[in-house]
């Protein structure tokens, strides 16, 4: 009996660990996409912070990936356990459902418990201190939107028939220097020019 409630716990916990490897990235692939990619096309967030970001987000996204996790991994055990053949020959010799699955149960009282932690207590703190990485990275490097040294910028809208094209001479931190301003109006024709 150890022995196959040893091979059952073995063949789980490496389903385990590939199912929740999987589950994670893609739940942290779309908070990446939903928040820190904005970061890094506007240049504000450095490659570090992006990994600090997501070991942060690590246990968030735990909390949801670990219970689906363990169900798709003893989804998966006991299928192949019953495609095989291996279930009907364990109950033709006598073994019981109960003791068959009691490591199985097992497991999964302790991820439930490892669940519960990261729910109370870990994943609030690392959400927390997510936040707060990202608060800093905005301050200290704020946004110039689609503004760069010594290029014209013409994906600025102004109405119907107004376009604008701006051209920015120099950054000095969180000033923009030399501005010049296009404004074409298409319905009368005109345009306009505003150095700054």
């Amino acid at each position: 009996m150890k022995t196959l409630h040893w091979y059952l716990t073995r063949q789980v916990l490496a389903s385990l660990f590939m199912t929740v490897t999987v589950f994670t990235f893609v739940l942290l692939l779309g908070n990446v996409l939903k928040e820190i990619i904005e970061l890094l096309i506007s240049r504000q967030a450095s490659m570090w912070m992006v990994f600090q970001a997501l070991g942060l987000l690590i246990p968030y996204v735990l909390v949801f990936a670990l219970p689906m996790g363990l169900l798709t991994a003893t989804l998966l055990v006991f299928g192949r356990f019953s495609a095989d053949q291996e279930l009907t020959a364990v109950r033709a010799s006598g073994v019981s459902l109960v003791a068959v699955i009691t490591p199985i149960l097992l497991l999964a009282v302790a991820c439930s418990a490892l669940s519960a932690w990261i729910n109370l207590d870990l994943a609030p703190r690392c959400r927390v201190a997510y936040k707060n990485l990202l608060f800093q990275t905005l301050i200290q490097q704020p946004s110039l939107g689609p503004f760069r040294e010594n290029q014209f910028v013409t994906d600025i809208p102004g109405g119907s028939n107004l376009v604008y094209a701006v051209f920015v001479g120099k950054i000095d931190g969180r000033q923009l220097k030399n501005i010049l301003i296009f404004a074409s109006d298409r319905q009368n024709k005109t345009d306009t020019y505003i150095g700054a």
